[in-house]
């Protein structure tokens, strides 16, 4: 597939912020915007159901694009399941992940799942019995 060129004008000054930001990490101007676009563009993932989960941002938003607002163990556990959308995450993997290896029941894993369930709809993430989640779009 081709880039389409676009031509947008810019001051100086935000030329200027533009290229200090590319130089620190090594990118010419252009591959920086072009970062940027993607970033934009490939963070969104549409899930069912009208909900989204912005990955850049780390936020999960409904149908109607208000936020729905998340725990940081529930946020931890739906980023990790959007990363790996259509697999299956093993349950050791959620604990060295979202709990970094401190203890984690089954139970209490059940309960972040129920409450992104909750927060949702229940058919969101699919349970593995005594093996995992997954999301499946």
């Amino acid at each position: 597939m081709e880039g389409i060129t676009l031509k947008i004008k810019i001051t100086e000054e935000e030329q200027n912020v533009l290229l200090i930001k590319a130089n620190k990490l090594d990118l010419t101007i252009e591959e920086y915007i072009n970062k940027l676009i993607d970033l934009d563009v490939n963070s969104t993932v549409e899930l069912n159901n009208g909900y989204i989960y912005n990955k850049h941002l780390n936020k999960l938003f409904d149908v109607n694009e208000r936020e729905i607002p998340l725990t940081k163990t529930e946020n931890k556990l739906l980023r990790l399941l959007v990363e790996n959308i259509n697999s299956l995450v093993t349950l050791e993997t959620i604990h060295e992940i979202v709990w970094k290896g401190k203890n984690m029941s089954r139970f209490t894993l059940r309960n972040k799942v129920k409450d992104l369930r909750d927060k949702t709809f229940y058919e969101l993430i699919k349970n593995h019995s005594n093996l995992g989640y997954s999301i499946n779009s």
